[in-house]
């Protein structure tokens, strides 16, 4: 499973589905306890088929799964009760609160399910790099070159301990393009130095002032 990490709309449904599995092992951990009560319930009364927990247990899950049928004539009323307030409650109580959890867990994970696919691949890296020694982790990071001062354009050097990724040339022409407020100049930063006259416009002058 770690090499779907590769892939951006695989690591979310990874991320996604094993995000689901903790409510789906919460669910039916609930829906264990549920049956476990009812069987010891039933196992007390001492009815056919019933007559230990584990059996009881099992003859209560083939009822949920519609693998068997009760014989209800043969069983006390008070059996019968429970047989069916325990039908009531796994089949269409405790499975359409999953249903309906999931549904609303997954529709809360695809909101974000990009960040949670990086974030998980992130994780991944670490614990991959983690295996890695620490000499080919030394090579790695001399070869990345985090010493070099990065340029915001040519003669404009910036700071180092980073990786540049050149913006393509299509983004300035989307419609939702916003333009960079900050405005950088070459050339030294000496405070004696005078502001640069590009883009500067000089404030109207009052008189009276």
């Amino acid at each position: 499973f770690q090499a779907l990490v590769i892939s951006s709309s695989l690591s979310a449904l990874v991320y996604s589905v094993g995000e689901l599995f903790y409510d789906v092992w919460r669910n039916l951990f609930v829906i264990v306890m549920i049956t476990l009560s009812f069987g010891a319930a039933l196992t007390a009364l001492e009815m056919q088929d019933f007559d230990n927990i584990g059996g009881s247990c099992w003859n209560l899950a083939k009822f949920v799964m519609m693998m068997d049928t009760p014989e209800v004539d043969q069983m006390e009323p008070f059996g019968v009760i429970l047989i069916v307030s325990y039908v009531i409650l796994a089949q269409i109580g405790m499975l359409s609160i999953l249903i309906a959890q999931l549904s609303f867990a997954y529709e809360k994970l695809s909101n974000d399910k990009s960040g949670f696919a990086k974030m998980n691949r992130a994780f991944v890296c670490v614990e991959v790099e983690s295996m890695v020694t620490l000499n080919y982790r030394v090579k790695i990071f001399n070869e990345l070159g985090f010493d070099n001062p990065l340029d915001f354009d040519n003669g404009d050097q910036g700071p180092a301990g980073g990786v540049q990724v050149m913006e393509p040339a299509s983004v300035r022409a989307h419609p939702k393009y916003c333009p960079d407020r900050i405005q950088r100049s070459t050339g030294s930063s000496l405070a004696t130095d005078p502001w640069p006259a590009i883009g500067v416009d000089s404030a109207p002058s009052d008189d009276n002032e």
